[in-house]
């Protein structure tokens, strides 16, 4: 498993900081026509996920310019009576409101559309979730974008199935986890389908 313990706090941190910043370039560098057609072939990908699509719900996320396109994912669940919750920060928490529209939604923490306070808490805690991320090993291990929001949520809630959608840069030998960092179940690339935990089957 590609996991490196640094004993200088200042080093790790810049290290975790530093391959940020390469997939954040990236992902700026990707061109538009490119980015479109992986987007579309990762969604296929997820589509053939059968813990994906025979849940009984999902909770996902809305996906900004440069991250893998969620939008379409959210029509298709729409389209198919697939209820769809979406995270709200709240204070250092994640919380999952259920969301059958875009009119439901609106600018939140760091810009991210998140759901009205009219919709409806989600607590299906066997839902599969659509996790964002910047970088994974093949082992599962994610690097964030440095809130810990995610960590905190499946430490409080280990029961979910957790699928990252990545580019194939994101795909890293090492991420400089730290020891409360969560690990994926699956990671869903254009081409192909990491499964991290060979343990399980329902993916």
């Amino acid at each position: 498993m590609a996991v490196f313990q640094m004993n200088n706090p200042r080093t790790h941190a810049s290290s975790k900081e530093a391959i940020r910043n390469e997939i954040r370039k990236a992902r700026r560098m990707l061109p538009q026509e490119k980015k479109k057609q992986m987007d579309q072939q990762i969604q296929k990908q997820l589509l053939m996920v059968p813990a994906f699509v025979h849940a009984k719900s999902i909770y996902l996320y809305a996906s900004t310019d440069r991250e893998i396109d969620t939008w379409a994912i959210m029509d298709w669940l729409w389209i198919n009576k697939i209820p769809v919750a979406l995270p709200r920060i709240e204070g250092k928490k994640l919380q999952f409101y259920f969301v059958d529209n875009k009119k439901k939604l609106k600018p939140g923490a760091m810009r991210i559309q998140e759901p009205l306070e009219s919709c409806d808490l989600a607590k299906d805690q066997n839902a599969p979730v659509i996790t964002p991320g910047l970088a994974f090993t093949r082992a599962g291990m994610r690097l964030g974008y440095g809130g810990g929001y995610y960590d905190r949520f499946f430490a409080q809630e280990p029961g979910h199935v957790r699928i990252a959608l990545a580019y194939p840069f994101q795909i890293r030998e090492n991420v400089f986890s730290d020891i409360w960092d969560q690990k994926m179940d699956m990671i869903v690339l254009p081409e192909k389908r990491i499964d991290c935990k060979k343990k399980v089957n329902a993916l």
